[in-house]
C-alpha cells in the first residue's frame, strides 16, 4: 500500500507539473504570437502609409505646375485654381493620414479634386457621383477613388479637345461594395492619353492586397457607352488593421 500510494503521488504530481509546463508554453506562445501580429500589423501600416503618401506629391505637383503656367497666362484663373486647391487641401487634411474614412467623405474629397480640375480644363470637364444614403457611412481606406479619377482625366478626357464627362458610383451586393469611376472619352484601345508613372493603378491594387489580399480586386475595362470604366470591390465587413 506505501509503494502504491508513493507512485500514486509521484503520478500525480507528474501530471500537475506537466500540465504547468505546457500551460506555461502555450502562454509563451501566445504572447509570441500577439508580439508578431503587432510587428506584421505596424509593418502592414508603414507600407499603407507609404503606398498613401505617394498620391499627395503627384497630385500636387501637376496642380502646382499648371498653377504656375496660369499665374502670366489668366491670373483669374490661376486665383480660382488657388481657391479650389486651398477648398481640396482642407478635404485632404482630415483623411489624408487616417487609416479608414467614409464614402460621404471620400466623395466629398472626390468633389473638391473634381472642382480643381474643371478650373483647368473649363467646360470640357463635367462630373457626376452617385452615392446611396445607405451608404453613405460605410468605411474605406483614405483617397482610393482618386487614382482612378485622375486617370481618366489624364489618359481619356484630358487628350480629347471635347473633353468629357465622369461619374462615381458606390454599389453594395452581397455583402461586397463595388466603387466605379466611368468616362466617356478616348477609351482603351486608344492607349494611354500621356506618359505616365502607371502609379495610379499599381498603387491602388498594392494598397488593397494588403488591406484584404484576394478578397479585393481592382479591374479596368472598356464602357458600355465609349471610354472606360475603374472597378473596386472590396468585403463590406472589413477586418480592422
Amino acid at each position: 500500500m506505501l509503494v502504491f500510494t508513493l507512485l500514486a503521488t509521484g503520478a500525480v504530481t507528474l501530471f500537475f507539473a506537466s500540465r504547468d509546463r505546457l500551460a506555461r508554453a502555450e502562454a509563451a506562445a501566445a504572447q509570441e504570437r500577439a508580439r508578431a501580429e503587432a510587428v506584421e500589423r505596424q509593418a502592414l501600416q508603414a507600407q499603407l502609409q507609404l503606398l498613401q503618401a505617394q498620391i499627395e506629391p503627384h497630385m500636387l505637383f501637376n496642380t502646382l505646375a499648371n498653377l504656375q503656367g496660369l499665374i502670366a497666362l489668366d491670373p483669374q484663373r490661376a486665383q480660382q485654381m488657388l481657391d479650389q486647391l486651398i477648398q481640396y487641401l482642407r478635404a485632404t487634411l482630415s483623411s489624408s493620414r487616417a487609416q479608414r474614412t467614409t464614402l460621404a467623405q471620400e466623395f466629398a474629397l472626390l468633389e473638391a479634386y473634381l472642382g480643381l480640375m474643371s478650373v483647368r480644363m473649363g467646360a470640357r470637364l463635367s462630373y457626376g457621383f452617385d452615392l446611396p444614403d445607405a451608404l453613405r457611412a460605410v468605411e474605406i481606406p483614405p483617397m482610393l477613388l482618386q487614382p482612378l479619377v485622375e486617370n481618366a482625366i489624364a489618359h481619356g478626357l484630358e487628350p480629347t479637345i471635347d473633353g468629357g464627362h465622369i461619374h462615381v458610383t458606390a454599389r453594395c451586393e452581397d455583402k461586397l461594395l463595388t466603387l466605379s469611376v466611368a468616362d466617356n472619352g478616348r477609351g482603351l484601345a486608344a492607349g494611354p492619353g500621356k506618359a505616365g508613372t502607371s502609379l495610379g493603378l499599381s498603387n491602388t491594387r498594392a494598397r488593397l492586397d494588403v488591406l484584404f489580399g484576394a478578397r479585393a480586386s481592382v479591374t479596368l475595362q472598356p464602357a458600355d457607352t465609349g471610354g472606360a470604366v475603374a472597378r473596386i470591390t472590396i468585403p463590406l465587413e472589413q477586418d480592422k488593421t
